[in-house]
């Protein structure tokens, strides 16, 4: 799941006690002791302030950002190599402390102090004023989301089996379509996403459209069009101030109404299931929301997750097949443990277990890609000491995931796509505690193993039934990414040629 958050450096002011003897003037007076404490309250922040962990300069109002704007990653890669595993920037006036390697993160995620969301004036648009939802949620509310989420997901039957007969549905509506226009050049990119949000919307909403429905249709534009504004909004995760500076640079509006178009939506699908709900009989994820909480004034807000959802596994996706034709060689590989394991057989989620060099290249097109190079913002929720240095309450936290599943210290050739350096000798999946992909800790993805599930059926059921190769009358498929929160493939093209089998 996809969503952002950032909270503002807040600064609570000292508010002096009105001197009700005082008749000299109306403005507030201090007693000599409250002027004291004052004093040692200033100087003991600004030395406080002090001990934040080492990092660069910052430019009045803008911060690091101007330097960051062309390439974050090799930025945040060249201010780990000078001021080490933890650093500070600054972007606009946001305090971010920055974690560079496994040990420090792991360290700070597994502390509740670590565990909260920021706040964002995105954020608070897409969740309409009210932090809610297991993204976006902390503390105590948070822990029951969590908990109703995976304990629904069970109840649901949300297990491999019934996994496996979603995903199959769209994977044979995906093979019919391919089959139509083989060996016509396709970007696969609206298909995925297209399958891939069916899969979720079955399990929030227990409908299932085909793919040419006119409401997948008006459900996909308004999603894409959300995630498309977010790409122009993107600095207004730091730069709030641009909204009323600049607003149609930011397309602020067109955001807005996005968000606004989703939200509608979803409550017209919310109304329905309330007018013929029936406690006694649980359809979806939205029927045991409404069965936990008799009272919902917006219970939307709590499924705009699943629009995030959708989007990294299919960029996921996407990320895969791109691989797979620039590395046919791999593709080939994958193919033939398919013919082997699962034969004329249908896949299911069993398979993977079987199937060590299928798991080995979906791990590297994972660790290849980073689709979320910073995972999902934290924030302190209290002043703490972490690896000797002093961080305020409401400092955002990032974890550089991408730095670390591009060490040359843990992975030798990070730059190269080679997925044997997760087998071992024995052909049997090598671990690495660093492949944090949905990251680690106490927020670590409650979807993760579904996810990966999701991820393989996909996977092999195309695989199974094609092979992938660039047209080679377009531009050769890239692997530098269009860059932002989420690192996703340019559009590119590929011909499906239907398996002999």
């Amino acid at each position: 799941m996809i969503n952002f958050c950032i909270l503002s450096e807040t600064r609570i002011p000292y508010v002096c006690p009105h001197n009700p003897t005082s008749q000299h003037s109306d403005i507030p007076t201090l007693h000599p002791v409250d002027q004291l404490i004052d004093i040692y309250q200033t100087r003991r922040g600004r030395s406080r302030l002090s001990q934040l962990p080492p990092g660069p300069f910052r430019i009045p109002i803008f911060g690091y950002m101007p330097f960051m704007a062309s390439n974050p990653q090799n930025a945040l890669k060249k201010l780990a190599q000078r001021y080490g595993n933890v650093f500070t920037i600054y972007l606009g006036n946001y305090r971010v402390v920055v974690l560079n390697d496994y040990k420090t993160i792991k360290d700070a995620f597994k502390e509740d102090n670590f565990s909260g969301r920021p706040n964002l004036k995105m954020l608070e648009v897409r969740n309409q004023g009210v932090r809610r939802g297991l993204v976006c949620s902390e503390g105590r509310e948070w822990s029951e989301q969590r908990k109703f989420t995976l304990r629904q997901l069970k109840d649901l039957g949300l297990g491999k089996q019934s996994m496996d007969c979603l995903v199959h549905d769209e994977i044979d509506e995906l093979v019919v379509g391919l089959k139509r226009d083989k060996l016509k050049s396709v970007n696969l990119q609206h298909r995925i996403t297209t399958a891939v949000l069916n899969v979720i919307w079955r399990i929030t909403c227990g409908e299932r459209y085909t793919h040419d429905d006119y409401r997948m249709q008006i459900l996909l534009e308004k999603t894409r069009a959300d995630l498309a504004e977010t790409q122009y909004t993107g600095p207004l995760l730091f730069l709030p101030w641009l909204i009323n500076l600049a607003p149609r640079l930011t397309r602020w509006k067109e955001f807005v109404k996005s968000v606004d178009d989703v939200h509608s939506f979803l409550a017209n699908i919310i109304k329905s299931h309330k007018t013929t709900f029936n406690s006694q009989i649980r359809r979806d994820f939205i029927d045991s929301y409404l069965a936990e909480v008799q009272r919902i004034t917006d219970p939307e807000s709590s499924f705009y997750k699943s629009i995030g959802g959708a989007d990294t596994t299919s960029t996921t996706l996407y990320w895969a097949f791109l691989y797979m034709v620039l590395y046919r060689d791999v593709q080939g590989k994958v193919q033939i443990e398919i013919d082997e394991i699962i034969g004329n057989e249908t896949a299911c989620a069993e398979h993977r277990k079987k199937m060590p060099y299928t798991e080995a290249t979906m791990m590297e097109i994972m660790r290849k890609s980073s689709l979320v190079p910073l995972g999902l913002f934290h924030n302190t929720m209290s002043d703490t000491e972490f690896a000797g240095y002093y961080i305020p309450k409401e400092t955002v936290i990032a974890a550089n995931l991408h730095i670390v599943h591009n060490s040359e210290k843990i992975w030798g050739d990070p730059q190269n796509f080679r997925p044997s350096r997760f087998l071992d000798a024995n052909n049997r999946i090598k671990k690495y505690d660093e492949f944090i992909p949905f990251s680690i800790g106490k927020r670590v993805c409650p979807g993760e193993n579904l996810a990966r599930d999701e991820f393989f059926l996909f996977f092999v059921g195309l695989l199974k039934h094609f092979s992938f190769y660039a047209d080679p009358d377009k531009p050769s498929p890239s692997e530098v990414p269009n860059i932002g929160v989420i690192l996703s493939p340019k559009p590119y093209f590929v011909k499906a040629q239907v398996r002999k089998n």
